[in-house]
């Protein structure tokens, strides 16, 4: 056997992750904290829809944390001013 009949044609490229129908519809957004990220373009044009904030993953979990530690703050009687 020759180097040659290891070689095979790309017949199905549709299916390589190179070639994915989904990455023509990312957009590159600009997060507050200076991070750019690949979203979405139908994920961004709903939260804009909603009046959603566009922001990285890391933001957004920084923020949600802060609405639960806010919530449970609140359940428990604590105030923000409390200290341990």
């Amino acid at each position: 056997m020759t180097y040659g009949d290891y070689i095979r044609p790309l017949t199905n490229a549709v299916n390589t992750r190179f070639n994915v129908d989904g990455l023509s519809r990312m957009k590159k957004i600009y997060c507050k904290c200076g991070c750019i990220i690949g979203l979405d373009s139908s994920q961004m044009k709903l939260k804009l829809k909603l009046g959603k904030e566009l922001e990285c993953t890391q933001c957004r979990n920084a923020r949600i944390s802060k609405d639960i530690d806010e919530l449970n703050m609140h359940f428990s009687g604590e105030t923000a001013d409390s200290e341990w």
